[in-house]
């Protein structure tokens, strides 16, 4: 995975640390990334008191340790380590931009009834504002990509994000299927059709699309399969997370969408909700560097 040469993995909550690292390692011993880079960060010290010293789970000795049981005999990456205090939301998007980073890893909770939806947002948060792609790792998922899901339209966005699903899948061996989700809406009865004759010419359309998309991009020699879904409800997350149970899905690579300016903030909606909500973990594709403008507003502010 050429794009992703230099990785963030961010380890901010105990439970998710070793199988986060876990999944980096694997991603790392494939793709031989350059630069693993793990930051920690701890709650800031209150106004007034003193700094004390810095908790185990800050200390190099300690992260040393993760790091060589998930990563010991991999290759010639570089590592960094590296503990601070700070806003878990600011830290890792000023680490990324600093160090210029490719991929952000994230973890976050998943089906549970007090389903921590402070993680889900600070997720959420983190890939509006990134400068790079992010990864965000359910606690629940599983190491290997049988298939990889990639939701698609027409676009450039999808178009990096189904080539990066193929990267990847050149190297796991998974399947790919690009899901282009068309909206059924009613309009079909003031032209005389039926809703059955309405979603074929819907789906061909979709399916034409889907095709194009596949046609102008680059999937590094992986075959990629083209499915098409109507959508009756205009809620397309539901059919996705149907589809990752139907194909045994491990992976959602979607894209990004970026903007400049204030809008810089928005996802997507689908992208959005699949970041809090999917079962399994999610990689949204972004060009690098975007986002650059909200984000230098946000460590102003910081």
């Amino acid at each position: 995975m050429d794009r992703f040469q230099r990785i963030l993995v961010c380890i901010g909550r105990p439970e998710y640390r070793q199988r986060m690292l876990e999944y980096a390692g694997g991603r790392s011993k494939l793709a031989k990334i350059k630069e693993v880079h793990i930051l920690y960060v701890a709650e800031p010290v209150e106004a007034g008191a003193e700094p004390g010293e810095p908790s185990e789970e800050l200390t190099s000795e300690a992260l040393e340790a993760l790091v060589n049981e998930h990563f010991k005999g991999h290759g010639d990456e570089k590592f960094v380590l590296e503990g601070v205090r700070g806003s878990p939301l600011i830290e890792p998007l000023r680490y990324a931009h600093d160090k210029e980073i490719d991929l952000i890893i994230l973890g976050r909770h998943y089906g549970r009834k007090d389903d921590a939806p402070d993680d889900a947002l600070l997720a959420r948060r983190i890939t509006r504002k990134a400068t790079c792609s992010v990864l965000v790792l359910p606690d629940n998922y599983q190491i290997t990509a049988n298939a990889i899901l990639v939701p698609v339209r027409d676009s450039d966005c999808s178009a990096a994000a189904l080539e990066t699903a193929c990267d990847i899948a050149a190297l796991t061996k998974a399947p790919v299927t690009a899901l282009d989700v068309f909206y059924v809406g009613t309009g079909y009865s003031r032209v005389g059709t039926s809703l059955e004759e309405h979603q074929v010419l819907l789906e061909a359309a979709a399916r034409r699309e889907c095709e194009r998309l596949i046609k102008r991009t680059d999937t590094h020699g992986v075959d990629v399969a083209c499915e098409c879904l109507p959508d009756l409800e205009g809620g397309p997350v539901p059919i996705i997370h149907e589809e990752i149970e139907k194909l045994s899905a491990r992976l959602v690579v979607i894209g990004a969408r970026g903007r400049t300016g204030a809008a810089g903030v928005l996802l997507g909606n689908v992208t959005e909700q699949l970041i809090q909500k999917s079962p399994v973990p999610v990689l949204a594709v972004k060009k690098k560097g975007e986002c650059i403008g909200i984000l230098r507003a946000l460590l102003t502010l910081a």
